[in-house]
């Protein structure tokens, strides 16, 4: 190659090919706050911005179809077969191409012609001009275009975003002949996804060793009496005209004529501004950092922008005189966002390294108390001066995931134990696709914040805040405090746009400072019980481990898939279920369908049980145990189940089994706590209050259903209720097998089980499943008329919502693939269900915690699983408790039906007995 001219490298890329890839690839569930659907929008950007900076071609150009091509004129039936586009894809077609555009890549089309004819002329044109072409596709039939100076990339059979290369010798590897003879092969073996007809009875195997032997398809019938077997002989000769319209068909045009002054399509041409604008409309404050060099703005890359929301006042306070004047700004405000800097992310044991604090006023300061190195003031003189100030009644406090924050001032000796108004909690109920304070700044202030990991790293390498020196810390600091307090204003006003002021101030925010309390206080563990219980589950394990080498005949690694999936797919014979890339799948849906088929089957699944129990609870609880306190402290989250239920975490308590005897045994080590040293309450017990059948109670109030509303008035018991008249039977003649069915009707239901899940679940036939729950609908109407007014609803507007207002945005329920709108349904059906029932539980905590204080009782909460509140209270005085705890819960919201509490108590979680009238 002259030295005076180097080879430029062009990238020409299939647009409709990664438009599906990544609509397929990316779950529909990605829209914006606005309710735009994105996923594929998403999915198109993150793949070509990664191949433009993995290839960093010199020009790049996006190839599109424009609609019918001269193929269907030559075959009526080419791509006959094909589903129509789905209508949630088409709408972001228009996004897609704007993105394209926004990035300084022009988008070619011809009429008459597909993509790959644009991609195959271009690439023709750009190769005899002296340059080097990569295309980059999710449809292999343009490997046909590969040839010396022209390579192709196809995104990766495993994950999204991965890409293989095609040189010639790749195509080779990958069909055995040169990339030109791909037409010749499709039109032998035809093409099903474009409908090309080929030869019938020519498959794969004998259209390449007829390629190999004689050529192209010109050559093999020129050659045909040499073709064998004689099947494909006489196949061949009878479609020989059909083969030659395949291959017609199958060929890329490779002449098309296009103006293009290929400078229009040099990259990193486009302004980072317009794209930053459309990324925040877009919600892709990810892709910022990945976007290729702007060769025509003066900005820095957004990426490594300091924005600041406000032109702000910023105070780094390290004198007294700066904290007294701090605290007269603050005597003045009317609200304050706040925040801390930590050591950890663990509040019970994260280290107050910060505090930043913003008003209205354009100030914000950032206090230093514990970095390593430089001028700070002591904690204890910070806390005298700023504690009260922050207790002004008529203060409002503003935080983003300020039940953190109030954690760690509150364990460092602030007594500050409110908030006014959450950023985090507030994203979350508009459903703002991300509730990270970066993402909110940037999507609604169009902000681009410092990340932490710029402070102080990330992985292997990461540092901790006190490590940072204060003049890097301050302005990351402040800007946290700006930015919250300018969220509140736009994030007030989709609070009230969807209607969820009340839901917000009345439940979410209230409930705050009831789930510190609890974290706070935590829960007791016997690590005695737990260390006993976990010999017994290594016992038990190892004994397992040798009965499935026994039944194997062989040592066998029961922790192997590869090897379980030989074991029973290909020795034992046992039907496999779907397959996946990587071979038979062995996951425990497959393997509960196989449970009567083998006993090793069995084997495997109680491995797996007590394995995951052993390690998530047995051995990982005494971990978690608070050196200072003695005791359990789990975090509750309200942003992250979309039902509005409670989750749990560090550790998840949520997910404890309690139907299974391993289960009750991990239940049994949480105990009520008596030490001295550690306990909460004098004479501990634990009392649960549990919710009887609360969901149905709630499906009887919401549809009206006049069975279901009189049976719970009666106080009848509800399945036999069910099983009596769903089978035309007197209740005193119910079996109890016949209730049991109803009971998996009752409950299935609300989760859109049909005739398979029933027989599932319930080893009824299947006939016999499908009539019961036709009759289930015939005799209770109203139920049925209210999930499709829900469903039809969901439809329409986007989203279901509970009684309380709580709303869940559920786009996939206008998807044209069904699996995944029947899945959408499921969901929609139990959301109102589900949601209202968490609702009513928080409205219940929030009572009781205030009663309980007022009549300043011994009890407290200290877990909620679900429909379960569980309280430590002093024995002396659980009647007086127990008394307002099934009070307030019963009365906590009124429904159409009486709402019942069961009460029990015990010494721990499981060897609870009832109490009261329970």
């Amino acid at each position: 190659m002259s030295a005076a001219k180097a080879r430029k490298t062009v990238m020409l890329v299939d647009g409709y090919g990664l438009i599906f890839r990544a609509y397929h690839a990316v779950p529909p569930s990605m829209v914006t706050t606005a309710g735009e659907q994105t996923n594929a929008v998403y999915g198109f950007a993150s793949m070509l911005l990664d191949t433009l900076n993995v290839r960093k071609p010199d020009y790049a150009i996006v190839a599109m179809d424009a609609g019918r091509t001269f193929r269907h004129d030559v075959y009526t039936d080419y791509k006959a077969n094909r589903d129509e586009t789905p209508q949630d894809l088409k709408q972001q077609v228009g996004r897609v191409i704007q993105f394209v555009h926004t990035l300084g890549i022009p988008t070619l089309e011809r009429e008459g012609y597909e993509a790959d004819d644009v991609i195959g002329s271009l690439s023709r044109s750009c190769i005899d001009a002296g340059h080097d072409t990569i295309i980059v596709t999710g449809d292999s039939d343009l490997l046909q275009l590969v040839e010396d100076h022209a390579m192709a990339v196809l995104p990766g059979a495993r994950r999204f975003g991965e890409f293989r290369e095609y040189d010639v010798a790749g195509v080779r590897d990958r069909y055995g002949f040169a990339p030109d003879l791909i037409p010749d092969y499709k039109a032998l073996v035809g093409d099903t996804s474009d409908n090309i007809p080929g030869v019938p009875g020519i498959g794969d195997k004998t259209a390449k060793k007829l390629i190999d032997t004689f050529g192209d398809l010109e050559a093999i019938i020129a050659n045909q009496d040499g073709v064998t077997p004689t099947r494909a002989r006489n196949a061949l000769g009878e479609n020989i005209e059909q083969a030659r319209t395949s291959k017609e068909l199958a060929t890329i045009v490779r002449d098309l004529d296009f103006d293009l002054d290929l400078e229009t399509a040099r990259t990193g041409m486009y302004d980072l501004e317009e794209m930053t604008q459309l990324f925040r409309e877009l919600e892709f404050r990810s892709l910022l950092s990945r976007l290729p060099a702007s060769n025509t703005s003066s900005s820095a890359p957004a990426s490594t922008t300091e924005a600041r929301s406000v032109e702000s006042t910023r105070i780094t306070v390290v004198t007294t005189d700066q904290l007294g004047e701090m605290v007269k700004a603050i005597n003045r405000a009317d609200a304050i966002a706040i925040d801390v800097e930590t050591d950890s992310t663990d509040p019970f044991t994260a280290n107050l390294v910060g505090i930043s604090i913003a008003d209205a006023t354009d100030n914000a300061w950032y206090i230093p108390v514990g970095h390593n190195v430089g001028d700070q003031l002591n904690l204890a003189d910070v806390r005298e001066a700023l504690d009260p100030a922050l207790n002004r009644e008529e203060l409002g406090i503003v935080a983003h995931h300020g039940k953190y924050d109030l954690h760690v001032l509150r364990h460092h000796g602030f007594t500050l134990n409110r908030l006014t108004f959450d950023t985090m909690i507030a994203a979350f109920l508009i459903g703002d696709s991300s509730v990270r304070l970066k993402d909110l700044a940037f999507t609604r202030l169009g902000i681009q914040m410092t990340e932490i990991s710029e402070l102080i790293g990330a992985g292997r390498n990461q540092d901790t805040m006190d490590n940072v020196e204060i003049e890097r810390a301050a302005p990351y600091a402040c800007a946290d405090v700006e930015c919250t307090l300018g969220l509140v204003e736009p994030l007030k006003k989709g609070l009230k746009e969807r209607e969820l002021d009340s839901l917000f101030q009345s439940i979410e925010l209230p409930l705050v400072p009831v789930l510190i309390g609890m974290e706070a206080r935590g829960i007791a563990i016997d690590i005695e019980e737990l260390g006993e219980f976990s010999k017994e589950l290594k016992r038990r394990i190892g004994e397992v481990e040798l009965e499935v080498d026994a039944l194997a005949g062989r040592p066998f690694r029961i922790g192997s898939n590869k090897q379980l999936a030989t074991l029973l797919f290909e020795e034992l014979n046992l039907p496999s279920g779907r397959r996946t890339k990587t071979g038979y799948s062995v996951d425990s849906n497959v393997l509960e369908t196989l449970r009567d088929k083998h006993p090793v089957v069995e084997l495997v699944l109680e491995y797996r049980t007590l394995s995951k129990l052993r390690s998530t609870y047995v051995d990982a609880l005494p971990d978690s145990v608070n050196e200072e306190t003695g005791r359990v402290h789990t975090s509750f989250n309200q942003t992250v189940a979309a039902t509005g239920r409670l989750s749990s975490n560090n550790p998840n308590l949520q997910n404890i089994p309690i139907r299974t005897e391993i289960g009750r045994r991990v239940r049994k080590s949480f105990v009520a706590d008596r030490r001295p040293e550690h306990r909460i309450v004098e004479n501990a017990v634990l009392l649960a209050a549990d919710y009887s059948q609360m969901e149905l109670r709630i499906l009887a109030h919401m549809s009206a259903e006049p069975f279901l509303i009189e049976a719970f008035r009666s106080g009848e018991d509800i399945h036999r209720a069910t099983a009596a008249l769903v089978n035309q039977i007197d209740i005193e003649e119910v079996t109890s097998d016949q209730r049991r069915v109803a009971k998996t009707v009752n409950f299935g239901i609300l989760y859109g089980m049909q005739a398979y899940g029933l027989s599932r679940d319930t080893g009824m036939d299947r006939e016999a499943a499908t009539k019961f729950i036709e009759s289930y609908w015939e005799r209770l109407p109203r139920v049925r008329t209210f999930f499709d007014e829900l469903l039809a609803f969901g439809a329409k507007h986007g989203y279901v919502q509970t009684l309380s207002g709580r709303r869940r945005y559920i786009p996939e329920l206008n998807s044209q693939n069904g699996q995944q709108r029947q899945g959408a349904q499921r969901v929609a059906m139990n959301m109102p269900i589900q949601g209202t029932q968490a609702d009513i539980i928080k409205i219940a905590m929030i009572q009781l915690d205030d009663v309980l204080a007022g009549r300043e009782l011994h009890g407290h909460q200290v877990l909620q699983v679900h429909d379960e509140l569980v309280l430590e209270v002093d024995e002396r005085q659980l009647e007086d408790v127990a008394s307002v705890v099934k009070d307030t819960m019963e009365h906590a919201y009124s429904l159409d039906v009486p709402v019942i509490v069961d009460l029990r108590a015990g010494p721990n979680w499981q060897d609870l007995t009832p109490y009261g009238d329970a």
